[in-house]
């Protein structure tokens, strides 16, 4: 996966091809993108992150 593109700009062809990869970034997440609702461990990686209030 390019370093530079977010989560919310993979295609079908990166998110199968990296897979692995992404499920690590996303699980315990700690942000959601207000766009897409995608969510993410890291801010960087999503186009329009807000932190995530859990209780």
């Amino acid at each position: 996966m390019k370093s530079d593109h977010k989560l919310c700009q993979l295609d079908k062809k990166e998110i199968e091809e990296n897979l692995a990869a992404i499920a690590e970034g996303v699980s315990k997440p700690k942000y959601i993108c207000q766009k897409c609702a995608r969510v993410s461990k890291k801010k960087k990686n999503l186009c329009k992150p807000k932190k995530l209030s859990l209780r």
